[in-house]
């Protein structure tokens, strides 16, 4: 769905939100304090708002600032603005399609915390003035809403200015759903893409322009189009009689890491008073992006990162150990690095403890996955032997390397490749380039997602299962991965690792 806000957006308006809130607590702390020096009919006013205290009424104009609240009135609204902001999805996007509908929604969160705020105090600190409350009702609404009405105008005026900061996004089909789909796209989602134009493949709209966008080709151009106006998004307005070409459209797009959003076709009988959530109030079919992207990204990274920080530096002397054993053992280099293939396609090098002789062939390896992923050897083998993802018995493996591989051990070192952002802690094993070279389409996608250190596959199949069974695992993680999946799969490596079942 579009409008998502981006990570740096979103931080700064919770930052906003929740210490600018904060502050004009405090300034409604200093005004109150201050009251003494409003003008005299004001003051009346004021002096009229008397509470009852410990039996008898107090003037809460002649109190000096430091009586008038308790701290702890600051803890209590540091707990309620966020929960009530988060509550309310203030900051999903999908949700804040235009500037009124966001604007309303800060608003009533506003009113909501602050009625959460009021009876908060009735029932704590009874004691803080009445009418601090009002105006810090006021002074919120106002940074709140002032800040959003800023930004929103800052966009119209000078984001054309700026178009890198837009998503570009290519339509596909200029008919009557695909004209009114950009319409409503320039109506509620202007600040945030750039729509290029269309791809058609009625030779009569050729260079033609509809809602003052041209038709910049075919479908079978779409991929030159996707390439040189760098799309990011890709609204399929096809009929369902183009059902083939509908499919084939949107896994080409989808191999571009295009985010393609379907346009139901009954939507064109329905579309004039349609009032939907979806890709800029459209209604669609959100076909997703690949990969993790947004707040599972950030917050994968950010665990990723502390815990493979903290990983090394509880492993240091175990590392050292190994070491020393990997160097009496026999001679090379304490580490091997190789050379693997990571999230779309990218390689990069992978750090191993070494577990083989230096002089070790690896053309030996090469010839046993070309034969594992093309006869995809399994569990049910004729000769009746459980065949292994990984080589069993491989001559180069030293005495040490045995035992490392044995316990995984030799992978510790990749919690280095996380640190680099290489890898995340738990994900589809990085494949070897001559692996890759041997996948088929639907293999590929494993890696949509960065590599782990360790996945589902290694905790629930090991090697015990055949080549299309780990990929079809590894597509289970990526299509139902969270935080706790990946926690769960944590948990349960150490037990695989120290077990060896199913270790090559």
């Amino acid at each position: 769905m579009f409008r998502q806000f981006s990570i740096k957006r979103i931080i700064t308006f919770f930052l906003i939100d929740w210490l600018g809130t904060l502050t004009m607590l405090y300034v409604a702390v200093l005004l109150r304090a201050r009251v003494g020096q409003l003008p005299l009919w004001l003051l009346q006013v004021v002096q009229r708002l008397e509470i009852p205290e410990g039996g008898h009424w107090v003037n809460w104009a002649t109190i000096s600032p430091g009586e008038i609240m308790s701290p702890y009135v600051f803890v209590l609204v540091a707990l309620i603005w966020p929960f009530y902001l988060l509550l309310f999805s203030v900051y999903d996007g999908r949700r804040q399609q235009t500037l009124k509908t966001e604007l309303f929604n800060v608003f009533l969160v506003i009113c909501v915390a602050t009625m959460t705020f009021a009876g908060g105090l009735y029932f704590t600190y009874r004691e803080t003035p009445r009418v601090m409350v009002p105006i810090f009702f006021i002074l919120d609404v106002t940074l709140l809403l002032g800040t959003r009405i800023i930004w929103w105008t800052y966009r119209r005026a000078w984001g054309g200015r700026h178009s890198e900061n837009y998503r570009s996004v290519i339509v596909v089909g200029a008919g009557d759903v695909g004209r009114r789909a950009v319409e409503q796209l320039q109506e509620c989602a202007w600040a945030d893409i750039k729509i290029v134009g269309y791809v058609d493949d009625d030779p009569g709209k050729q260079g033609l322009r509809f809602v003052d966008l041209p038709v910049l080709g075919t479908l079978e151009q779409l991929p030159d189009v996707v390439k040189t106006y760098r799309i990011q998004d890709a609204v399929v307005a096809l009929p369902l009689r183009a059902h083939e070409q509908l499919i084939k459209t949107c896994r080409t797009l989808q191999e571009m890491l295009v985010h393609v959003h379907v346009i139901p076709d009954l939507f064109a009988l329905s579309f004039p008073s349609a009032a939907l959530e979806g890709f800029g109030g459209i209604p669609v079919i959100d076909l997703g992006q690949p990969g993790i992207h947004g707040w599972q990204r950030f917050f994968k990274r950010a665990f990723d990162a502390i815990a493979a920080a903290i990983g090394l530096l509880f492993l240091a002397p175990l590392f050292g150990v190994v070491a020393l054993l990997i160097k009496l053992d026999s001679p090379g280099p304490v580490f091997f690095k190789q050379k693997r293939i990571g999230e779309n396609g990218r390689p990069f090098e992978m750090f191993k403890f070494r577990s083989m002789r230096c002089d070790a062939d690896p053309e030996i390896h090469k010839a046993y996955v070309q034969r594992l992923i093309k006869e995809n050897i399994g569990v049910g083998a004729a000769s009746g032997k459980q065949v292994s993802l990984k080589m069993e018995d491989d001559p180069r493996i030293t005495r040490v390397g045995r035992i490392i591989r044995k316990t995984s051990i030799d992978e510790l070192p990749q919690l280095l490749n996380v640190l680099r952002g290489d890898m995340s802690l738990v994900g589809p094993r990085p494949p070897l380039p001559y692996e890759v070279e041997l996948y088929e389409e639907w293999h590929k996608h494993r890696l949509d997602v960065p590599p782990g250190v360790t996945g589902w596959w290694q905790v629930k199949g090991r090697n015990r299962v055949s080549f299309d069974e780990m990929i079809r695992m590894d597509l289970y993680y990526i299509e139902h991965r969270s935080f706790w999946m990946d926690l769960k799969i944590l948990l349960l490596t150490p037990w695989a690792a120290l077990s060896g079942k199913g270790a090559g």
